[in-house]
Formats: C-alpha cells, sequence, structure tokens
C-alpha cells in the first residue's frame, strides 16, 4: 500500500479528499485483460488496432482525446470536448524492447490515480500487438510508397481514401480531398529535360509535406498529378493548405527559378458520397482551374 497526496493541478480544484489510498494489486482482474488481448489482436492495421485500444480505454476511465505518433505511424482521436490537461507516456523503452512511440491523453481534468494505474496496465497489454502493427505499417508503407517522391503512390491513395471515408462515417470528423496538378509540366521537361523534371516532382512533394499536417497524407496519383487526405477537416482547412503551399512554393528556390505553378482542385465529403464521387467533385474544380490558364 501507498499514500498519495492530491495534489492541485493548473486551475483544476480537487473534489476528493486530500488523501487517497490504494493498493498495488492490478485495477484490471484476468477476464478484462483476456477480453483486452483478443480485440487487440484482432487486426494488424495500426488505426484499426489503436481505435480497437481507444474503445477498450473508453471503458475503464473517462473520456478522452488520444493521440498515437511514431516513425511508423501517426493516430489521433477526439473523444473529449475540452482538452485542457494532457499527459504522455512513451510506450516500449523497456527491457530489450525499443521505444515503440508516445501516446498521449488529453482531457478536460487531469487522470486520477487509478486511471494512470489502469493505462499503464492496459500499455502493457497493448505493446506486443502495437510492435507487429508498426513493423507492418513499416514493410506495407514500402510497398506502397512511390519510388521517385517518397510519398503514397497511386495504390496507398485509394485504400486511405476509403478507409478515411469509412472513419469520417464512423466518427463524424471532416474529410477532405485536394487534387493538385502541375502547370505546363510537359515544357518543363521539354525545355530542361527528364532529370530536370524528375528534381521538380521530388521538389514539389518535399513541399507538399511541409505544408500539411501529421494527420494528413499526401500521395503521387500519376505523372505529375497529386493528391492530399485531411482528415480531420473544418471548412477553413483547404484554404489553410493552400496558403502555406503557396509560401513553401515561394520558399524553394528550385521551383521559383522555373517558374513553378499548380493548378488545384477540392472536395469536402459529405454522406453517402463514394471516394469515385469525392475524387471527381474535386477533379472537377481542378478542371475549372485548368480552363482558365488557357484563357
Amino acid at each position: 500500500m501507498e499514500t498519495i497526496t492530491n495534489t492541485k493541478h493548473s486551475d483544476f480544484e480537487s473534489t476528493g479528499p486530500m488523501f487517497a489510498v490504494f493498493s498495488n494489486d492490478p485495477l484490471l482482474n484476468a477476464e478484462n485483460k483476456l477480453h483486452c488481448l483478443e480485440v487487440l489482436q484482432q487486426s494488424l492495421d495500426l488505426k484499426d488496432l489503436m481505435t480497437n485500444f481507444a474503445t477498450l480505454a473508453a471503458k475503464f476511465i473517462r473520456p478522452q482525446s488520444i493521440r498515437f505518433q511514431s516513425a511508423h505511424g501517426f493516430f489521433s482521436l477526439s473523444q473529449a470536448k475540452n482538452n485542457a490537461f494532457s499527459k504522455s507516456f512513451n510506450l516500449g523503452a523497456v527491457a530489450q524492447m525499443p521505444r515503440l512511440g508516445t501516446i498521449t491523453y488529453q482531457g478536460d481534468k487531469p487522470l486520477t490515480v487509478n486511471e494512470d494505474k489502469v493505462l499503464t496496465e492496459l500499455h502493457k497489454l497493448l505493446l506486443a500487438p502495437l510492435k507487429h502493427a508498426l513493423k507492418f505499417s513499416e514493410l506495407t508503407s514500402m510497398v506502397y510508397k512511390d519510388y521517385l517522391t517518397n510519398i503514397g503512390n497511386r495504390a496507398y491513395y485509394e485504400a486511405t481514401l476509403q478507409h478515411a471515408i469509412e472513419q469520417s462515417n464512423r466518427t463524424h470528423q471532416g474529410l477532405a480531398l485536394m487534387i493538385l496538378d502541375i502547370n505546363n509540366f510537359k515544357p518543363i521537361n521539354d525545355t530542361y529535360g527528364h532529370l530536370k523534371g524528375d528534381e521538380i516532382l521530388k521538389a514539389f512533394a518535399q513541399v507538399l509535406t511541409k505544408s500539411v499536417r501529421t494527420s494528413d497524407m499526401i500521395f503521387r496519383i500519376g505523372g505529375d498529378e497529386f493528391a492530399i487526405i485531411l482528415l480531420p477537416a473544418e471548412r477553413c482547412s483547404i484554404m489553410k493548405v493552400h496558403q502555406r503551399l503557396l509560401q513553401e512554393i515561394d520558399k524553394n528556390s528550385m521551383l521559383s527559378d522555373a517558374q513553378f505553378s499548380t493548378s488545384i482542385g477540392h472536395s469536402t465529403w459529405e454522406i453517402g458520397m463514394s471516394a469515385t464521387q469525392l475524387f471527381e467533385q474535386a477533379d472537377s474544380v481542378l478542371y475549372e482551374q485548368k480552363s482558365l490558364l488557357k484563357k
């Protein structure tokens, strides 16, 4: 047994007793742990795994927004309305296991001692499935990566967009799609050669990476055509990315020297829309932008 003193956290006033006494015994019984392991072993997909984990955690602690970040994956799920308090845990980095990533919880109040303890127990159950999911994500990214620009390829775009639609339908998070096309790319190839054209494509991919959040994803879906999936997205998300993109293009000397410009089409997902409809809507806006250049 040990005694923990409750302290004031920021502006949060404690409503419990001044001292709380609890046991060092596990808060999860054998049946709880078995059920958790069964749920966590259902999928190797990182997002599915973390969604299942968030569902499990919600059964034992108050609603919390959860964010996981690692070198091979990112996950974010907002479950709390007020995120005034946060606490992060490093997963792994014990014994011979390397650090797998960081998981952060945010809510309207600090985690209680028991909630902290429950999460520590849940993290131990998560480690093995998470290690396998991250390895699977690493191997999958090699298959889904564009060989030239090192961002997602067409196959990855199609799989990710479908997954994003399913997630938005389930969580009611906003979703937006941007389609980008390099203006006058053929003359660039004809004037400077294909090697220069490849350098332009790689530079543009780097600019796109700098222009989006870690939760957004970028893809090269063909030739000089790129796509951005914004999730979660609000009404102003597309405009913010567009503004950052223009700033990054101006700062890139290679693109500036080539008098680089891009046309952008965009669409916002609504309930009932398919991946094809979402793309066609964005592509239609892109076509209109390209048509204006010819006038």
